[in-house]
């Protein structure tokens, strides 16, 4: 990679709220004010308490340790971090780093940029997912496109690019996936408590695509084993589309197999940490017309008891595709459940988009119409029974711009909702165009706590456009964004991490 060089844009943490950045709260302190009227707003007694004994003196036994006092209640904006606050510097300001509710202010926290082999050459992440030493994982995927003097380009094939970041955001290793001679398309990416990251990838194969799946040792990115996953019907074309980390340390994989003739199903296998070996395969077929069916796996995520939850395309008809979600038993096995909540009978093109699970066991899972009519989602979450809790779509998000997408959705450990996407700004009397990333984060109940817009830093008049095209939380809440800045029509891969 003559041109691969990294650069690390950070911002600093305690600034307020980025200047490229549009922040909405969710409004004032939900922790209520302890104070009486007319006070400063800190609470306290009034004087000391009455003594209950005479003063005491050298040699005396002293106090019993009673304060004599109840403790003042939590307040926003004492200075004391207190009850369920988040921080508290002292005021009840919203323009810096901690709002008049006493939450952190979302806002993106560093970024970092990386280049393509050429200015021509296609780069983008496909997925990320947080390290356990605080650095990131970035799948991305890259085609070298060269041009001679003549302007007569040269086009490579697609590869599958892995780039390892420490928590400074410094690169580890940038590794591409072997086979160098065969087309490789990534797929998905998880890192295990090792710090090992797992890859899930399609790849050429004797009869097309096949599933690949790949493990980096995590302190140079070798690869540890490498299996795959060919169809049993002829000229299969089988793809891998997503992959998941169980609570026991193995690996579950899922994606589109043709193991018949005309017939494309849901795959899902879990696959051992160790080697590789299979532990469980499990397939879901839909309806279909009654001629062939065209089904496949997509995003998945493995919940706390082991069961996983996969999101699909079922296949209905020419004209009719639903977005789906199973859920499989921990042990594998047949789907126990399918969750199809846009299945009216009409005819539109729906997808399943992010799955992810929660403590509880819940499953949030997003879907997408992507043709026909104007492209929109919505977002729900659903119990382990499979029954919706709350449901989100476009216009709960969308207050600027048009075009959007959702481009990632997440649970955090508390159970709140971490999602980013894109959208179009048109600034007629500049007669500018370019996209802006947009994230969002919601609490348990799906309701929304703050939504900020993040425009790319540049010289230029028009800003660079940014994409998201996937999204992880961190331990600790940050929200981990990767995607592209497509900037004079060069790509360039872009890692951006986003306050709780």
């Amino acid at each position: 990679m003559s041109r691969a060089r990294l650069v690390p844009l950070l911002a600093a943490l305690a600034g307020c709220t980025d200047p490229t950045a549009t922040t909405t709260d969710a409004g004032p302190s939900t922790t209520g004010d302890a104070s009486t009227p007319g006070t400063t707003g800190t609470t306290g007694t009034t004087g000391a308490p009455e003594p209950t004994s005479e003063p005491t003196g050298p040699g005396s036994t002293g106090s019993t340790g009673e304060p004599g006092f109840d403790p003042p209640a939590p307040v926003c904006g004492n200075g004391y971090l207190e009850g369920d606050e988040e921080c508290d510097d002292g005021n009840r300001v919203d323009d810096d780093a901690c709002t008049s509710a006493c939450t952190v202010p979302c806002g993106l926290a560093a970024q970092v940029l990386a280049l393509a082999p050429s200015a021509q050459s296609e780069l983008w992440a496909v997925a990320v997912a947080p390290a356990p030493d605080g650095g990131v994982v970035v799948v991305a995927r890259q085609r070298e496109i060269t041009a001679d003097m003549e302007g007569m380009q040269t086009i490579g094939l697609v590869r599958t690019r892995v780039l390892r970041y420490g928590a400074d955001l410094g690169v580890a290793w940038d590794r591409l996936l072997d086979p160098a001679d065969a087309s490789l398309a990534p797929g998905g990416v998880v890192v295990d408590a090792a710090g090992d990251a797992y890859i899930a990838a399609t790849v050429d194969g004797p009869d097309l695509e096949d599933i690949l799946v790949v493990k980096l040792a995590a302190d140079d990115g070798a690869p540890v084993w490498t299996v795959t996953h060919d169809g049993a019907a002829t000229m299969s074309e089988d793809l891998a589309q997503g992959l998941a980390l169980a609570p026991d340390g193995d690996v579950v994989v899922a994606g589109r197999a043709r193991e018949l003739d005309g017939d494309d199903d849901v795959w899902v296998r879990k696959l051992a940490a160790s080697d590789g070996g299979a532990l469980w395969t499990s397939t879901w077929s839909g309806v279909g017309n009654g001629e062939f069916s065209v089904d496949g796996g997509g995003r998945l995520a493995v919940a706390p008891d082991g069961a996983v939850y996969v999101g699909a395309r079922e296949y209905v008809d020419f004209n009719t595709t639903e977005g789906v979600l199973l859920r499989f038993p921990a042990g594998g096995g047949k789907a126990e459940w399918v969750f199809s909540p846009l299945a009216d009978g009409t005819d539109h093109i729906h997808v399943a988009g992010w799955v992810s699970a929660d403590k509880d066991g819940n499953a949030l899972v997003s879907i997408h119409r992507t043709s026909g009519a104007a492209p929109t989602f919505w977002l729900y979450k659903v119990d382990p029974a499979g029954e919706v809790l709350w449901q989100r779509d476009l216009a709960y998000f969308q207050d600027a711009g048009d075009r959007w997408s959702l481009d990632g959705a997440a649970f955090d450990a508390a159970g709140n909702v971490f999602v980013t996407g894109n959208l179009r700004v048109k600034d007629k009397t500049a007669q500018l165009t370019y996209f802006q990333s947009w994230t969002a984060r919601l609490d348990p109940a799906g309701e929304r706590r703050c939504q900020i817009y993040y425009t790319a830093e540049s010289m230029d008049l028009v800003p660079p456009s940014l994409y998201a095209f996937d999204a992880a939380l961190a331990g600790d809440g940050t929200g981990i964004v990767g995607g592209q800045q497509l900037q004079n029509e060069e790509q360039q891969l872009w890692v951006g991490l986003f306050r709780p």
